[in-house]
């Protein structure tokens, strides 16, 4: 059985990008759902109070945001790679996936958020503190010149006939890309479909992705999952950076937040304060030691 245990929901595009990581590398998998919106208390449990999707849990280990789970993965599972561009450019794409993403949410709130539970709504609106839902609308236009923008740029890269973004392989590139050619194709096909009309490079290329699958998924639950935690120990080694930007220092204690949504606070004793991760050991009951990490990319960090 697999050590790798996905907390996720599959409606999410965070989580498929996961889902085409693990279908790439092959892997055997056990997977936890997890729901759409609070109350969220086993993964708040897990994390220490992070409520985003996917998380992976290792042991006693907790990585947290597709693109650690990324380097995490590589680490442990080093073929077939991630990284046939290299690691740097293809997790410096994160920012621009968060912008291709963001013209697709726009979208799908002009057309559907008429229609969504008053609770569900209050949650998202929660959620990303940035967008007016009462104005969304009237960037309908916009947006959607965003999204063909964007599938343009892919367009562009697959012209020269190769299959995937990097070249003759899958690679982080295309999973930073795929998910929101995917919500719009679940969401809105009528509208996507015109969206991409013309580029048929990229509808090959959606193709070849979806094919790629997710590796061998099997469901567990939260207390087994928990189980395995408390059996563990952390594998994390002391880490700081002696140039670290804030002076983080092993031991001393933050609190780790996401700079662009409100996806929870974690707080903790630093493990790890590197230029691109931060952890932190936290003990809960249920639980016992578990060290949390996190991208340094995307997360604001505040000594407490």
């Amino acid at each position: 059985m697999s050590d790798s245990i996905l907390w996720s929901y599959d409606a999410s595009p965070f989580t498929q990008k996961a889902l085409r990581m693990l279908g790439i590398k092959g892997l055997a998998w056990r997977w936890v759902e997890t729901p759409m919106m609070p109350p969220k208390d086993d993964l708040a449990s897990l994390t220490g109070g992070y409520r985003g999707t996917p998380v992976l849990q290792v042991g006693a280990d907790v990585y947290v945001d597709s693109q650690l789970i990324a380097v995490e993965l590589e680490r442990r599972h080093p073929q077939p790679t991630l990284f046939p561009a290299g690691k740097g450019i293809e997790l410096a794409l994160v920012k621009w996936s968060d912008a291709f993403f963001r013209s697709g949410l726009k979208i799908a709130l002009a057309l559907m958020l008429p229609d969504w539970p008053d609770e569900f709504r209050q949650d998202r609106q929660y959620l990303f503190p940035d967008i007016d839902f009462e104005t969304v609308g009237e960037d309908f236009e916009h947006a959607r010149s965003q999204f063909r923008a964007h599938a343009a740029v892919l367009e562009a890269q697959l012209a020269d006939g190769r299959r995937f973004l990097a070249g003759a392989r899958p690679g982080l590139a295309d999973v930073q890309a795929h998910p929101f050619l995917w919500l719009a194709r679940g969401g809105f096909p009528e509208l996507a479909a015109q969206l991409v009309d013309g580029f048929g490079r990229l509808q090959e290329w959606e193709q070849a992705m979806a094919a790629i699958g997710e590796g061998t998924r099997t469901a567990t639950t939260a207390q087994e999952a928990f189980a395995i935690a408390r059996a563990a120990s952390p594998v994390a080694a002391a880490e700081a950076d002696p140039a670290d930007a804030q002076g983080l220092r092993i031991g001393q204690r933050v609190e780790v937040t996401p700079d662009d949504t409100r996806r929870g606070t974690v707080q903790g004793e630093v493990v790890v304060a590197a230029p691109n991760r931060i952890a932190v050991r936290r003990t809960q009951e249920a639980l016992g030691e578990v060290v949390v990490h996190f991208p340094r990319l995307g997360y604001r960090v505040r000594p407490l």
